[in-house]
């Protein structure tokens, strides 16, 4: 049996190269997915080159490549740089429909990440990715950055300090975590733990402040609870090391058997709290054994899977 980076490999073999376009010197959060696929493509040997959103930069697509790419803002904003040409695939997040229309349907795959409204698709690839063949979209979670194999072993200490590497936010439709960090803030404090935020920092950093934290939770908005969207944050903590917990309800399904399930922040802050240093560590290594498979290696070979599909 083919072990997952021989598969991936294997379809992406069909393709001249991959182009991931956009976001190489932007600071987008969507930038940290836009590194994954690229870094991954190229610790495999899959030939790959990655850009901005430069139309100087569109001779690098050809005939016979593959495209990655994603409007951040879902507006078409930055994306409408992306040159549309015969015979390049193209596998697109957030684009409006009006490049989508200029697309042979043959050679578009839709992105989307995974929430309640996937399981609507015809197809089920897996817990939590689905395909729907009468859209050509493909949904799944973001997954982590690291390889299988460059998983860090399960850490536990005492710091008093929280670490938190990203945005705390929110938007005129209150589909931000703003009011839910702050929740998880005072569950810290009454455990006498500093919240800490940190933005825009290398992955080693990353790493290394996840690790040193007392918990390492990923506490998602109330849009993105309601709706299940699985934040890559518990895939990534995992596996750096840190016991993976969340508030969004749709991870016990994920991680059966090894899941904190408490129906609010501060209640998982203190059953996280309260696990005996090898209870800890023991659950940390059951849920790398799942996050083993929400690699980038398989969000890549779904995507060209996907594809596979599209263009028979």
């Amino acid at each position: 049996m083919d072990q997952p980076k021989d598969v991936l490999k294997k379809l992406a073999a069909r393709y001249r190269k991959v182009v991931v376009w956009g976001l190489k010197r932007q600071y987008h959060t969507h930038r940290y997915i836009h590194q994954s696929f690229y870094r991954t493509l190229k610790k495999l040997g899959v030939p790959a080159v990655w850009t901005d959103f430069n139309p100087r930069q569109a001779g690098v697509i050809e005939a016979g490549d593959f495209v990655l790419s994603a409007d951040p803002k879902g507006r078409f904003v930055n994306g409408h740089n992306l040159p549309v040409k015969k015979n390049v695939f193209y596998c697109l997040h957030n684009f409006s429909a009006d490049i989508a229309r200029q697309i042979d349907p043959k050679f578009l795959l839709h992105l989307q990440v995974y929430t309640n409204f996937a399981e609507t698709a015809d197809q089920k690839w897996d817990e939590v990715t689905f395909f729907n063949s009468q859209t050509r979209t493909l949904y799944q979670p973001w997954g982590t950055n690291l390889l299988s194999e460059e998983f860090r072993q399960p850490a536990f200490n005492n710091h008093k300090r929280v670490f938190w590497i990203g945005s705390v936010w929110n938007n005129g439709l209150n589909q931000g975590n703003i009011n839910e960090i702050a929740e998880l803030k005072r569950a810290l404090g009454k455990k006498k733990l500093k919240f800490s935020p940190v933005r825009f920092v290398p992955d080693w950093l990353n790493i290394f402040l996840i690790r040193y934290s007392r918990l390492a939770p990923a506490v998602a908005g109330r849009w993105q609870a309601e709706n299940n969207y699985l934040p890559c944050r518990m895939f990534k903590n995992i596996s750096y090391g840190q016991l993976g917990f969340s508030n969004v309800k749709k991870f016990g399904d994920l991680f059966k058997g090894c899941n904190l399930n408490e129906p609010t922040t501060e209640e998982l802050v203190d059953k996280a709290l309260r696990l005996s240093q090898p209870d800890y560590l023991a659950l940390i290594a059951e849920q790398q054994k799942i996050v083993r498979g929400h690699t980038y290696v398989q969000k890549l070979s779904n995507i060209f899977r996907a594809a596979e599909i599209i263009s028979r």
